[in-house]
């Protein structure tokens, strides 16, 4: 058995009307899939998008550094 994908956007009324034929056939199964990525907010892509600059330029923290960071952080906001 073969299973192929097909990416069609929800505002074209032909591919709209093709996915409403293909429903008809009982020998297809569909099933909606939506992409993770595309249902985050601006800010998330954002981040993510930093990160993966940081990653290409270099620009990383080791996890040591990550950690004592965030502990002076958080010994800072325990003495305010």
């Amino acid at each position: 058995m073969q299973d192929y994908t097909l990416r069609i956007p929800d505002s074209n009324t032909k591919a709209a009307t093709l996915l409403n034929y293909l429903k008809t056939l009982d020998f297809i199964e569909i099933t909606k899939v939506t992409d993770w990525y595309e249902e985050l907010e601006q800010e998330g892509k954002h981040a993510i998008n930093k990160g993966l600059d940081d990653l290409k330029n270099d620009n990383i923290h080791s996890d040591i550094s990550v950690r004592k960071s965030i502990h002076e952080r958080i010994l800072k906001d325990q003495n305010k």
